[in-house]
């Protein structure tokens, strides 16, 4: 509950709620990535009192819902870059919280999967990372209403998995939105 009322006191102190917003803050992308930033600056701070960066809790969470995966796969889930990620890889290996081993079909892949430590750190912040943050993201909003936005997220994530977006070159762009 302390941590609670710590991120909402964040949160009110890295916002002005009485700013005006321009209407170039409105655009969806644009709203997303102040969402992100201010989500992720307090999960960075929480994952530092743990020893881990935001990447690690991210790793940590994503290998909670299956037995192992590939540090390909982890870095498609993650968005870190691989070089990174092995490197992060390294330290939670070193720390116990992960385990690496060749992948018996490709002995070119490395499958990754969590230790008992590791799922145990995963359980016990995963109600801080997942309810907490959404909680505060969906204050105010009607149960209804916050499965509709959730259902629009997922809509607006997979059309972007579904459209080639390097397909859209920079002039164009520029000319869609005048």
């Amino acid at each position: 509950m302390a941590d609670t009322a710590r991120l909402s006191a964040s949160r009110a102190s890295s916002v002005d709620d009485d700013r005006p917003i321009d209407e170039s803050e409105r655009s969806i992308p644009f709203v997303m990535h102040e969402i992100l930033n201010l989500v992720d600056g307090a999960a960075k701070k929480r994952a530092r009192a743990y020893g881990l960066t935001i990447e690690g809790v991210r790793v940590l969470f994503r290998l909670m819902s299956r037995d192992s995966a590939s540090v390909k796969e982890l870095a498609r889930l993650t968005g870190a870059e691989i070089s990174t990620l092995s490197r992060l890889l390294d330290r939670m290996g070193d720390n116990g919280l992960i385990r690496r081993q060749r992948d018996a079909e490709d002995a070119r892949s490395v499958q990754v999967s969590l230790t008992a430590k590791g799922r145990k750190l995963a359980l016990q912040n995963q109600p801080v990372f997942y309810k907490d943050y959404e909680r505060i993201l969906l204050d105010g909003f009607a149960s209804r209403d916050a499965q509709q936005f959730r259902d629009a997220l997922v809509r607006m994530l997979r059309n972007l998995r579904d459209h080639d977006l390097n397909r859209i070159d920079p002039p164009q762009r520029a000319a869609a939105n005048r």
